[in-house]
């Protein structure tokens, strides 16, 4: 009787449901890596093998069709589920848009598969010619045929879409930092100076710069002043109001525009910068000679504050007016607020050195 088995034409769907368990593998592997996640490379072999060898058993305990489409469309189902999980609500855009028809598509065609294997576990034994002959199975095989298509379609242009949305990121935004850059920086400006405009409401324009940061990175050497612009620039970001925008404007320089704020508003949040900034720890490693040493850093910061109510909405207007300000704070001794009517700090202390 075994060996009967071994006779069975079920063995001929034996290779076709291995490779499409590998193709389904590769599939996930695919959406993994898109997506920026691990990617499980035996993940495809290990789906091939075990739909390879449960459909084996199967063959030799029962050797029914029936069984075989009902256990393969289920699997297949549950691996579209999970396609249709992984793309699930991600990103912004085009991208996102495109996340949520590939998620679409993968549901549809998980749903699919499942009222087939479904229907093949309700069927009678001796109805199962009746249903293989149902017309209604050339209609599935022809809509999953035309969901795949699409599918590869929709992966070109994801592929696509993310191409663009990475060369978008890398012109506008900087690479040490990852705050905008000054193009970014540009950007931001006009769309923020068109909105609050129209709006009615001000905007205002912090310009912040290091202190004394060239002895930073004379002492130190220029890779921990990379550490420094990273830390102070992640510094400032968590600072910031949501909607607000911060970049690095050139070197140790820092633009930070501010929607809906008024001027003594923006000097308030410049304080906060400049307070947090000064109290913060930069711990760095560098080497002395042959020796590698941890040390502790203190900067601090000057900035120049400007609201739209004195000089108007014009973004050039605003950063020479921010830059006149940022001059009169350093001209003053540093690590102060300054607008263009004068210094905001009221704290005694102001230190020029570096730690």
């Amino acid at each position: 009787i075994l060996f009967s088995k071994f006779e069975s034409t079920q063995w001929n769907i034996l290779p076709g449901v291995v490779l499409i368990g590998v193709g389904l593998g590769l599939f996930v592997n695919g959406i993994q890596a898109f997506s920026g996640k691990r990617v499980r490379y035996l993940l495809p072999i290990l789906i091939g093998a075990f739909l390879g060898i449960t459909n084996a058993m199967i063959i030799l305990m029962m050797d029914e069709l029936r069984v075989i489409i009902m256990f393969n469309a289920f699997v297949f189902s549950i691996i579209y589920f999970l396609g249709a999980r992984l793309t699930f609500g991600k990103d912004d855009g085009l991208v996102g848009n495109l996340y949520w028809i590939a998620s679409s598509l993968f549901f549809m065609m998980a749903l699919l598969l499942m009222a087939r294997s479904l229907s093949a576990f309700y069927m009678e034994d001796n109805l199962f010619k009746n249903f293989l002959d149902w017309p209604v199975n050339g209609y599935t095989l022809m809509l999953a045929c035309v969901i795949q298509f699409f599918v590869s379609v929709l992966f070109v242009l994801m592929l696509t879409a993310q191409v663009n949305q990475d060369l978008q990121s890398m012109a506008t935004v900087d690479s040490l930092t990852n705050v905008l850059n000054r193009r970014g920086l540009q950007d931001s400006a006009l769309k923020m100076h068109a909105i609050c405009k129209r709006l009615d409401i001000p905007m205002a324009l912090l310009l912040a710069d290091l202190d004394h940061f060239k002895k930073v990175n004379d002492t130190y050497g220029h890779l921990v002043g990379d550490e420094v612009l990273i830390v102070i620039a992640k510094t400032i970001k968590n600072t910031l109001r949501a909607g607000d925008v911060v970049g690095r404007y050139g070197g140790e320089e820092f633009c930070i525009l501010l929607p809906n704020t008024s001027e003594s508003e923006a000097v308030a949040l410049a304080e906060r910068i400049r307070e947090i900034i000064q109290q913060k720890a930069i711990s760095i490693r560098h080497v002395k000679k042959t020796t590698q040493s941890q040390s502790e850093i203190h900067c601090t910061v000057s900035i120049g504050a400007v609201g739209s109510e004195s000089v108007g909405y014009d973004v050039q207007r605003l950063l020479a007016s921010a830059d006149n300000a940022l001059y009169m704070a350093k001209n003053r001794g540093r690590n102060l607020v300054a607008t263009n009517t004068g210094i905001a700090t009221k704290s005694a202390y102001h230190s020029d050195e570096v730690s």
